[in-house]
């Protein structure tokens, strides 16, 4: 009897220490942890810090924004290229809208990215860097890292750039998961309708557009100074402890007050009605000019 109990605790003093070693492999992995905490790392970085830290990662992949012909003559050596505008579709005729999830797996897989990836990000334009941030973002990539000082300070540090094309492997995204997170954040009209009330909904654009009843009109604004960023937002009185529900006409210019306030300024509660004004008038419901 003696020996059997013995015997049984072997068993389970094996089991523990396994579990053990497990759980810190797991909750030491930061690829995991961020799938977990659902908030990948993201950061504004300078050329050479990103060339120390991350460039030569295996799962670092380095994404150009610029002009294809540009990026055809000198890009960042082993950089693919991407143009934002993939990122949008018309669908049942409402133009800008951010594509359906299984078109961006698509779209972001076929580019080489995936869920496991650190993410490198330059352009000459930072409005399309913020964009596709706020994407991968979505979709919970392990970081994202703009590269302030782009091709020309890559260039000035004399880190190593190609006038190759790079052939890349496709990324993975789980399309379970990723539709989990797509929809938490990307409204159709039916939540909207549902859900709207107990939001803040701001209507963001460059120009003056209708706005759904009891909606803010925003133009996009960034400064790389938080506190400038912070104080002209919380002007409209959109702070941090309210749920905001971000509309326009135009997809691309609501995705970069996303970037700001989800990003640079971690926000938690922020929401995008894809279809934005376009549907809403389309289908009858009532706007103040």
């Amino acid at each position: 009897m003696i020996y059997r109990i013995i015997f049984s605790m072997r068993y389970v003093f094996v089991f523990l220490v396994l579990l053990f070693i497990f759980l810190g492999l797991v909750f030491s992995n930061s690829r995991f942890m961020n799938i977990i905490s659902n908030e990948p790392k993201f950061l504004f970085i300078d050329s050479k810090s990103f060339y120390d830290i991350y460039y030569n990662n295996r799962n670092t992949i380095v994404v150009d924004l610029r002009d294809y012909g540009d990026y055809k003559k000198s890009h960042i050596d082993g950089a693919i290229h991407f143009d934002v505008d993939n990122l949008f579709e018309t669908y049942l005729g409402i133009p800008r809208k951010i594509k359906r999830v299984d078109n961006l797996i698509y779209t972001l897989s076929d580019t080489g990215i995936g869920t496991y990836y650190d993410v490198g990000i330059y352009s000459d334009n930072l409005q399309d860097a913020m964009v596709l941030a706020s994407i991968l973002h979505l979709f919970k990539v392990n970081g994202i890292y703009i590269i302030k000082d782009g091709f020309e300070g890559w260039k000035n540090n004399k880190l190593p750039i190609s006038d190759k094309i790079k052939l890349v492997e496709r990324g993975y995204f789980s399309p379970k998961i990723s539709k989990s997170f797509y929809d938490s954040v990307i409204w159709d009209l039916k939540k909207t309708e549902n859900q709207i009330g107990r939001f803040l909904a701001v209507a963001v654009s460059y120009s003056r557009i209708p706005l759904i009843p009891k909606s803010i009109y925003i133009k996009p604004k960034f400064s790389y100074d938080r506190y400038v960023t912070g104080s002209y937002y919380n002007s409209y009185d959109i702070s941090k402890n309210k749920y905001i529900l971000l509309y326009g006409n135009d997809n691309y210019e609501v995705l970069q007050v996303y970037f700001v306030l989800k990003l640079f300024l971690e926000y938690p509660n922020v929401v995008i009605f894809n279809g934005g004004i376009n549907e809403w008038i389309s289908n009858g419901l009532p706007v103040v000019q």
